[in-house]
């Protein structure tokens, strides 16, 4: 029987809700040497980006958009400012027939022909099969279809060298209360995947929309080239302040700070009489103490479980929705959670290049600008 299954904010914010109290001390044991991944993909792995809208969901689908969404000079700015890779996301109906799971072949060129581009420039590309359908991925039809696709795709992507290639089996698995379902196709995913391709690194996750707590509950897969990723966007107060689509307590939400403590979030408190579930929100924001320290301790769960299974691990999403924070604040916490990943050496992918929570490419004059109090934040130039 199927479980109801949360939208993917409101679970982030649970899930916050239920870890705000955790701090670990001292700093876990270096883990064990990682022999499955060479160490020249894990160094490309440093600094990246999401490209969310070339072939996630693309807002038009024309020959043009396809095409040309990013032009060369484009892939060439990101190498300037200092990304080593891209997260290149596609929706699998995209690309893939659902029934049967062939590949759209139309898609197919066009998706090859934007990773040559990003390689050209320099760049190494994840391809992250982006599916946010959650019904399809609990649907036995659909999985076994999702299998035969990834084997022949993998079969195709097998040609570009596995230096700049690395392989996303499937963006944040949910699998609400039945894990062990996502662990049993993670494996089938893998295998399609590693048939097919023998010398590409292969990224997963775990269930729970890809989170940090998740990796816990994630079977290793029986192969050592793989990076384990996991997605952060805590806290949840702060992340997703004003988010029109989240829930109800964090969409009144202004001007809140980070870091945070019980004077700084003080003068939001009057604001908030008419809204008492906000209100407590912001005020159990401030008690926790947000900054650098507490991010760290986030952190060192996802640190501390992949230095036990000796396995690498890498940040493939986070951000800050900007439209009702300051920007000091956000560039406060883009600068911290950047921090704690490189002392950690853990590699990223900001979300996004094109959409809002991260560097959010636009264009201005014809050319492309991003975010430049993210970008300086996350050490990158501008």
């Amino acid at each position: 029987m199927n479980q109801p299954i949360v939208d993917r904010r409101e679970f982030l914010r649970l899930a916050a809700l239920g870890t705000a109290g955790a701090a670990l001390i001292g700093r876990p044991a270096l883990a064990a040497p990682l022999n499955g991944v060479p160490a020249t993909r894990l160094a490309r792995l440093a600094t990246g980006a999401n490209v969310c809208l070339w072939f996630r969901f693309p807002r038009q689908e024309t020959v043009e958009h396809f095409t040309n969404y990013i032009p060369e000079s484009e892939a060439e700015m990101m190498v300037r400012m200092g990304l080593r890779h891209v997260r290149l996301c596609v929706a699998p109906k995209v690309i893939m027939e659902a029934g049967s799971g062939a590949i759209r072949e139309e898609r197919y060129r066009q998706l090859a022909a934007a990773i040559e581009r990003f390689q050209k420039a320099g760049l190494l590309v994840m391809v992250d099969i982006h599916n946010e359908e959650r019904a399809a991925e609990l649907d036995p039809a659909w999985q076994d279809a999702f299998v035969k696709f990834w084997g022949a795709l993998a079969a195709r992507l097998s040609k570009y060298d596995p230096e700049l290639t690395i392989l996303e089996i499937i963006n944040e698995p949910v699998f609400d209360k039945r894990q062990e379902e996502w662990n049993v196709l993670n494996g089938r995913l893998a295998e399609a995947i590693r048939k097919s391709a023998p010398r590409h690194t292969i990224v997963t996750s775990g269930p729970n929309w890809g989170g940090i707590d998740g990796l816990r509950k994630l079977r290793l897969l029986p192969d050592t080239n793989v990076v384990y990723s996991f997605h952060c966007y805590d806290p949840f107060t702060f992340t997703h302040q004003g988010a029109t689509w989240s829930s109800a307590e964090v969409k009144p939400l202004r001007n809140v700070p980070y870091p945070s403590s019980p004077e700084a979030v003080a003068e939001l408190l009057p604001g908030l009489e008419g809204q008492p579930a906000s209100r407590k929100m912001v005020e159990q924001y401030g008690r926790e103490r947000w900054g650098k320290e507490k991010l760290a301790a986030r952190f060192r769960q996802g640190i501390e479980w992949g230095a036990k299974n000796g396995v690498s691990l890498y940040c493939g999403e986070f951000g800050v929705y900007p439209s009702r924070s300051k920007p000091e604040h956000r560039a406060n916490w883009f600068r911290d959670f950047g921090q704690v990943l490189a002392e950690n050496k853990i590699g990223w992918a900001v979300w996004g290049w094109d959409e809002g929570f991260g560097l959010n490419r636009k264009h201005a004059n014809g050319k492309p600008v991003v975010d430049t109090g993210v970008a300086q934040a996350l050490g990158l130039k501008v």
